[in-house]
């Protein structure tokens, strides 16, 4: 990451948009600190982690660009990304900040915002655009309220997405999530209702109890005897067919014949 300098420049460029760069580097902490951050004065985010296992690579440095979802969209030498790519990548994106001088009027909504305070945001931007005689705060208050639609929509799809693999438990995280930005607003409200109904269903119980069984065995399934990690993997699949930890436990339990 040191001999590519204009990754600084896009994460600064394009961070508001929601793009954001993060540095993985299995050097020890001091070398990081020094050769990186307090060497190339690297405001981005820098962690210590050996991603080998997860990402393939033939050389050094190398970077993956994931969307929301985790999708690949672009991977190789760092420096073959660049601000049109950026610019291309970012469309789809929420932005975490805005991005030019609203009305006046807007200050608190926009402030709101920058904060990530979606729903006093929301309800700020529409009390506003309600009043306003002026066509320009009008806009102004059409654009912001644009920009919340966007994560609006990108919290919508994170739940669909849960809901329609049958994972309930994370359909019941993404709820929680949207509706604790949205706090104050009408679809916060609806949100934090559909996550109180889910948590009191039979199918986000199993898919609870599934994940917690699953975990407790996963550390000791190596350590024991393959008939028994089998059994052990077997009974909570049939116990829980219909959940992801189920089905994911049917599928560890193959290894083990």
């Amino acid at each position: 990451m040191a001999g590519v300098p204009h990754l600084q420049e896009l994460n600064d460029k394009y961070r508001s948009k929601g793009f954001e760069i993060v540095a993985v580097s299995k050097e020890d902490a001091g070398t990081i600190q020094s050769k990186l951050i307090d060497a190339k004065k690297v405001t981005y985010g820098v962690v210590k982690a050996d991603i080998g296992s997860l990402y393939a690579t033939r050389g050094i440095p190398h970077c993956w660009v994931l969307d929301a979802d985790g999708k690949c969209l672009f991977h190789g030498h760092p420096s073959n990304v660049t601000a049109a790519n950026v610019e291309e990548w970012v469309k789809t994106l929420a932005p975490t900040k805005v991005d030019k001088e609203l009305a006046k009027e807007l200050s608190g909504a926009v402030k709101a915002f920058d904060k990530g305070e979606y729903g006093k945001a929301l309800t700020d931007t529409k009390a506003v655009a309600a009043e306003a005689t002026d066509e320009l705060v009008k806009a102004d208050a059409a654009y912001l309220e644009g920009l919340i639609q966007k994560h609006i929509d990108m919290d919508k799809a994170k739940i669909e997405k849960a809901a329609g693999a049958g994972d309930k438990v994370a359909q019941a995280k993404a709820l929680d999530e949207a509706a604790a930005k949205f706090k104050g607003s009408e679809i916060g409200d609806t949100w934090a209702g559909e996550s109180k109904e889910l948590k009191k269903s039979k199918e986000y119980k199993d898919c609870a109890k599934a994940s917690e069984e699953l975990e407790k065995l996963r550390p000791k399934i190596e350590d024991m005897a393959p008939k028994s990690a089998r059994k052990a993997l077997e009974k909570i699949a049939d116990k829980y067919p219909d959940t992801p930890a189920g089905k994911e436990a049917a599928e560890l339990a193959k290894r083990y014949n």
